[in-house]
């Protein structure tokens, strides 16, 4: 790309270039409601960030949602707060759960309200990462663990961390 194309860009277009990322979450559980969790993050230069960490879930489905949240306010904290609103995150997960609720289930289920949101399982980090959906784009893809190098790295972190 020629010197002189990027520099005709206006401030804006700049940073809707800059501020893409690629965002791998895992959950893994252990006994004894012991979950491990990660999240790699990779700006546009292919910058790795590692988030990980133990919690204490009692299903297997809300420490994947957990990991995406983190992964998720860590990219938004990093960001300027003028140029929040040009996030757009390729999200990939292992969890067809979490990849279902944020392409499909979470918008439909809002429309009933946050009230109805809660009283489904997890829905107190549904509500979460739907305040999250309003400001970030994300274009959830589904992945194995086996599909991509980042993939397996984030999930043997997630192991570790169990």
């Amino acid at each position: 790309m020629s010197q002189k194309f990027i520099e005709k860009l206006s401030p804006e277009k700049k940073k809707m270039r800059e501020l893409k990322f690629q965002l791998y979450t895992h959950g893994s559980e252990h006994q004894e409601s012991v979950t491990g969790w990660a999240s790699l993050i990779l700006d546009k230069n292919e910058n790795k960030t590692f988030l990980c960490g133990e919690e204490h879930f009692d299903n297997p489905n809300r420490v994947h949602l957990y990991s995406i949240i983190e992964g998720l306010n860590w990219i938004y904290n990093q960001v300027d707060q003028r140029y929040r609103q040009y996030i757009v995150v390729n999200l990939f997960s292992d969890s067809v759960y979490c990849v279902n609720i944020l392409k499909e289930w979470l918008p439909k289920w809002m429309e009933e309200g946050e009230e109805k949101v809660l009283e489904r399982p997890n829905g107190d980090l549904m509500i979460k990462l739907h305040h999250i959906l309003k400001i970030i784009k994300i274009h959830p893809k589904w992945t194995s663990k086996t599909q991509s190098e980042y993939a397996w790295m984030v999930a043997k972190k997630a192991n570790e961390q169990a």
